[in-house]
């Protein structure tokens, strides 16, 4: 006997979105109150990023306006090339306003897209993740955790890592955990 599993088998059968995951619910006289506590969370996670990233940077008497920040992945989830609902975008937007030189890695999407929700936003393109890239930046932010990345060198090299993921299990004066 073989097994085939529908559509929504493989984590494709939780919405994207957890608040249309609410508004489904209450149509079955159900009250999501975590499901929409989950997504209020997650609307405020970039402002909370950018915030720890400010004091990052305080912390080494650098501001934000000016600085060059290398976000690393865009891409919605690890190791896929959709950007869709990520919020990458939203922390680019809002380093962009306070001033930052913002540039990108992320080896799934070469070309940033233009995006509905900020139509704003420059024409941007992956940079390559050289010795080079991460030395001229004054932080890097791990946004989408890809596994082709070099973590290791990134920990020698980037003077201000905002690791929003998780990657870096051990401390280092060099990494925030956000």
């Amino acid at each position: 006997m073989r097994f085939n599993p529908g559509p929504g088998f493989g984590g494709h059968c939780i919405p994207l979105d957890p608040f249309y995951l609410a508004w489904k619910a209450r149509e079955t006289g159900e009250a999501p109150k975590f499901i929409e506590l989950a997504g209020d969370i997650n609307v405020r996670m970039p402002r909370y990023v950018v915030e720890k990233l400010q004091l990052g940077l305080n912390e080494r008497k650098k501001s934000v306006k000016g600085s060059k920040i290398l976000i690393l992945g865009i891409a919605y989830k690890k190791d896929i090339d959709d950007p869709r609902e990520s919020p990458a975008f939203e922390i680019i937007e809002e380093l962009l306003r306070l001033g930052a030189v913002v540039s990108y890695h992320d080896p799934h999407i070469p070309v940033a897209p233009q995006m509905r929700s900020w139509p704003d936003l420059p024409a941007m393109t992956s940079e390559p993740l050289t010795a080079e890239t991460i030395g001229a930046a004054d932080a890097v932010v791990v946004v989408t955790d890809h596994t082709a990345v070099d973590y290791a060198l990134l920990a020698r090299l980037a003077p201000l890592i905002i690791d929003t993921r998780g990657v870096y299990r051990q401390s280092a004066p060099n990494i925030v955990k956000a």
